[in-house]
């Protein structure tokens, strides 16, 4: 059943058409996927289905009842409010008639209520009411439910108890996204939910929204979660939208079916119309000219296809212009953080280390991911590593004959003030002519390429960073989140050309199909250490996977050896020669890794109770949580004792 309904809408901003008669129905259950490039008017389109923005022709109708829930890139809180205060305020009914509960309890309870049996008959009959509403209205779970949406997106409870308002902008968007996620709405409307999160976060997400009972339409340029998420993909392009069954994946398979479909019906239409012509002009003015003049009436006629529009594409490579060494890059006992360096002090004016780095070596023709949590210190290691940062400790070298490629995330690279033109002429030796001809396989033409480098978007200015990355003949690349900005299709692009470069790759990324492309090992930074991994995304995953489980085994089965010991301390002492094992920092590092994964596991099961309102499972999963917590915390107070034992 079809809860809203758009018909022949369209959208101009003053004399350019956004797009015209987009038609199409989401359903109660709907899962869609909005894809196309950048500037074709997806979000405009969730801006008029949120009724944030007028449509300038056609119709939407909204089933009664309806609510629907936007994304927004605006944030609307309360300055006054904690951040676990500003999501609770979504429950503000709930609450109330929590407080109403409690006052009617203690109404009830006094003498003089109990001696009026009638006012008590009424005011118990409100409480029972009162009651069966709170509790199908989730009065019982939603304070949980506050608890799992904030720790999946990354909150730490410091961050949960601070002022809202003292969050980052990236924080406040994701603040932004737990509070929609909290509501009791039929539709959900995202738009590039997917910003600002790490991997833990993403994933936490999509287990979130996998079990989302209402309709969903999301904008995104992560293919790993659209795949995951969406069973249905509208393209808005070229001011229209076509509709595909299936995630992004089928989307481009049936996509490219249809295209060479389409290509096969022009070129056929094509060379029927010039048979046809050839025809005429040869016998208009012969024997057979009846004939040739009913052709081209037929011709006139004729609905002629029109040429298929295809998505403009990139066209660069990456070439080095000379090999390194076997060894690209080695480090020694490496701590990297700020406070030794004027250029990135810390706030505290105190050294701060963020990551501690095995002894690695980076060969030629490696691929590495690097990955880790936001704020873990991915920018500031790859920093390091190339010199732009001097380490706490230790140190990383460069091998032979090391050419160094650095994209920034931030694109601090470039010039704000220069034109396109400019940015390009200064880092090459190309003419104007050749400049211009060199940005147009960036997709910049015209006088597009007279625009300063301060008004572009962030996929304008990624794809400049790009150009002049490719004029710098580096052997050793170190990309710093690339595909930040970057719409799928130059996405997708980029992976191919970096799949044939014949260099060394260091890269940051939460796109998980990027990194499962690329990848031939996986750096991961874990609770400040940086732990090498063999093989792509998926295949680190994989092995992580079996960690937990091996780890969680563990946790369950050691209870019952450890209370085996302690149940016959007569035994163990009265053996000759029977020695007691001193625990080390190493021991209590190992257990604490164990418990924390308990603490894991426990939430997970928590997320899970909270969406399905299992109010006694939740209790027990509670107690659990809090003893797993105490228990990591005891570790804690037991490793800090013996490190300064150790110190």
């Amino acid at each position: 059943m079809p809860i809203v309904s758009l018909s022949q809408v369209g959208k101009s901003f003053g004399a350019e058409r956004i797009f015209a008669n987009v038609s199409f129905q989401i359903n109660e259950h709907d899962r869609i996927g909005l894809v196309g490039p950048n500037g074709a008017g997806k979000s405009t389109l969730l801006n008029i289905l949120a009724g944030r923005e007028q449509e300038d022709e056609g119709t939407i109708a909204v089933a009664r009842t309806t609510r629907i829930g936007y994304l927004s890139q605006m944030v609307d809180f309360q300055p006054q409010n904690t951040l676990r205060a500003e999501m609770l305020t979504v429950f503000a009914e709930l609450r109330s008639w929590e407080q109403e509960l409690h006052d009617l309890a203690q109404e009830m309870a006094s003498p003089a209520i109990q001696e009026n049996q009638a006012l008590h008959a009424e005011l118990l009959a409100r409480y029972d009411d009162l009651q069966t509403r709170y509790e199908h209205g989730g009065g019982y779970t939603y304070e949980n439910r506050v608890e799992q949406v904030l720790d999946g997106l990354g909150f730490t409870r410091e961050q949960q108890a601070a002022p809202v308002m003292n969050l980052s902008g990236g924080q406040q968007t994701r603040a932004s996204l737990g509070k929609l996620l909290l509501q009791d709405i039929d539709l959900l409307l995202l738009d590039e939910p997917t910003n600002h999160l790490d991997l833990d976060a993403l994933e936490w997400l999509e287990t979130y929204l996998s079990s989302w009972k209402g309709a969903l339409v999301v904008v995104a340029h992560d293919r790993y979660f659209l795949d995951k998420i969406v069973s249905r993909t509208i393209e808005l392009a070229f001011g229209r939208i076509e509709e595909y069954p299936g995630n992004y994946t089928k989307y481009l398979e049936l996509r490219e079916e249809r295209m060479e479909r389409r290509l096969r019906e022009y070129a056929a239409q094509q060379a029927y119309i010039a048979h046809t012509e050839e025809f005429i002009r040869r016998y208009k003015a012969g024997q057979r000219s009846r004939e040739a003049r009913g052709r081209q009436t037929l011709l006139n006629r004729m609905e002629r296809v029109e040429r298929p529009q295809d998505f403009p594409e990139l066209a660069f490579e990456f070439t080095p212009v000379t090999d390194s060494g076997l060894v690209v890059i080695s480090t020694q006992r490496l701590v990297v953080g700020y406070g030794n360096d004027r250029r990135a002090p810390s706030q505290t004016g105190e050294a701060m280390a963020l990551i501690n780095v095995s002894d690695l070596e980076l060969v030629r023709g490696d691929r590495v991911g690097l990955l880790g949590p936001n704020g873990s210190g991915k920018t500031t290691l790859l920093r390091t590593l190339i010199g732009e940062l001097a380490p706490l400790g230790g140190q990383a070298q460069l091998g032979h004959n090391v050419r160094i490629g650095y994209y920034s995330q931030t694109h601090s690279g470039l010039n704000m003030d220069r034109t396109i033109l400019d940015e390009i002429r200064e880092v090459s030796t190309l003419s104007e002519e050749g400049a211009r001809g060199f940005l147009g396989r960036f997709l910049f033409s015209g006088d597009d390429v007279f625009k300063s480098i301060g008004v572009l978007s962030g996929g304008e200015r990624s794809r400049v960073a790009l150009a002049k990355l490719t004029l710098q003949g580096s052997n050793f690349m170190v990309l710093d989140e690339p595909t930040n900005h970057l719409d799928l299709q130059s996405r997708q692009f980029l992976e191919e050309v970096l799949g044939e470069y014949e260099g060394t790759l260091l890269f940051v990324s939460h796109d998980r199909y990027f990194i499962d492309r690329l990848a031939t090992k996986v750096w991961a930074v874990e609770q400040g250490t940086l732990i090498p991994y063999l093989g792509n995304y998926t295949e680190y995953r994989t092995r992580r996977q079996q960690i937990v489980q091996t780890a969680t085994a563990t946790v369950v089965k050691k209870p019952s050896v450890e209370s085996t010991k302690a149940a016959s301390p007569a035994k163990n002492a009265g053996k000759k020669g029977a020695k007691v094992k001193v625990r080390t920092v190493e021991d209590v590092e190992r257990e604490i890794e164990k418990a924390e994964m308990r603490v894991k596991e426990i939430e997970t099961a928590l997320e899970q109770a909270a969406l399905q309102a299992d109010a006694a499972q939740l209790t027990q999963l509670t107690s659990d949580y809090e003893q797993a917590k105490a228990a990591v915390e005891q570790l804690m107070s037991e490793w800090e004792h013996l490190a300064d034992v150790a110190s």
